[in-house]
């Protein structure tokens, strides 16, 4: 009886341990998080992205229903400026994490239909070239200033 419940034991970490790891074939999204925002104010979103796939993926768009528009944008510095410019792909190759933080990479969330204060969670679905749509909730966090 003894070996049958390790048996047992074993057999159910095995099967909880395989439904915590990501597969071959997955996209992670990791952390999604969003600084608060005065009300009316576009917002940014910032996660991380794991691709588990054996092939590249390539993010082409945003959107979400509490947003009148979503864009996939990064940071430049320009005559010493640091300015947003929208990107119309992210590729993430196989095996690879794309960082959404702040002052890269990342989701504007553009034309807010509401205030969304700290606490509040935000629906949003990043589209893939093939038209996949992983979806995902941003938890929108009190911003913290520096020194404060």
């Amino acid at each position: 009886m003894h070996s049958i419940t390790r048996f047992l034991f074993f057999l159910t970490l095995a099967v909880l341990l395989a439904a915590c790891s990501p597969s071959s074939g997955e996209v992670e999204i990791i952390d999604p998080w969003t600084p608060e925002a005065p009300p009316g104010r576009m917002m940014a979103g910032f996660m991380q992205i794991d691709n588990h796939r054996a092939d590249e993926i390539v993010l082409v768009d945003a959107e979400s229903p509490q947003f009148g528009h979503v864009e996939i944008h990064t940071m430049v510095m320009e005559d010493g400026v640091m300015r947003m410019r929208r990107l119309e792909e992210l590729r993430i190759p196989a095996g690879q994490t794309a960082m959404l933080e702040p002052g890269g990479l990342h989701i504007m969330l553009i034309e807010p239909l509401d205030d969304y204060p700290a606490g509040s969670l935000l629906d949003i679905e990043l589209i893939t070239g093939d038209g996949e749509r992983i979806k995902l909730q941003s938890e929108v966090r009190p911003r913290t200033r520096p020194g404060g």
